[in-house]
């Protein structure tokens, strides 16, 4: 499974595009009046206008190469400062065998950088940019239908990596673990790693492998079909 597409709702679109473009370094590949779209390693992201009476709020994980970490940190503490929990500004999950850190973009998305090191490449470089970015590692679907949600995708073969049983209350990591791709499946209300803020139902769409999409609506109820 590969995360090759993500549309995002934003409400500040001038402010998001000059964070991800300018601040950051995206390529910018499309930008109109409702919506741009910047390139993400292999992967592409969509930030489109909503109203402000739509809510929303995303965690995006970014790929990056495995010997890159330490450098990606220090890239990322100087633009745009590091999340913190008890004291220490990263983390190593032994399931996913990755080394990840955190920061926020100006709507309040929690952005992740995060190298797996059994699974993401080397690059032959000492220095890290956005250029360096492999792709979209990880998106997260929130509704209160948990149940639902993981039997649709179920469906599609979009399974929980380590047969993960499904909890109600619980945050679950879906996709193949060679992949290195997740969907991250889990309620509202639920406190973001390394964050002060609660997961929130949001509307989203999640293209994979170039053919399947998933739509989220407002109510976090989930749809799936494949494109034409």
């Amino acid at each position: 499974m590969k995360i090759t597409k993500v549309q995002l709702f934003v409400h500040d679109l001038q402010k998001m595009q000059k964070f991800y473009s300018d601040q950051l370094g995206f390529a910018l590949l499309e930008s109109t009046g409702d919506y741009f779209t910047i390139a993400v390693g292999e992967s592409k992201m969509t930030f489109e206008k909503v109203p402000t009476a739509i809510q929303k709020q995303y965690h995006i994980a970014l790929n990056i190469p495995r010997n890159l970490f330490y450098q990606a940190k220090i890239w990322a503490k100087e633009r745009v400062g590091l999340l913190t929990s008890e004291g220490q500004d990263e983390v190593y999950f032994d399931f996913l065998k990755a080394y990840s850190c955190y920061f926020y973009d100006p709507e309040g998305n929690i952005l992740e950088f995060i190298a797996r090191q059994e699974v993401n490449p080397e690059q032959d470089t000492a220095y890290f940019s956005m250029e360096q970015v492999l792709q979209i590692g990880e998106i997260n679907v929130t509704t209160d239908d948990i149940l639902a949600a993981a039997r649709k995708l179920n469906e599609y073969a979009i399974k929980p990596i380590n047969d993960q049983k499904i909890q109600p209350d619980a945050l679950h990591f879906l996709g193949n673990y060679e992949d290195g791709a997740n969907i991250l499946l889990g309620p509202s209300e639920r406190l973001w790693y390394f964050s002060d803020k609660k997961a929130v139902i949001s509307p989203i769409c999640i293209e994979i492998n170039d053919m399947l999409q998933l739509f989220v609506d407002e109510k976090g109820q989930l749809t799936i079909s494949q494109k034409r």
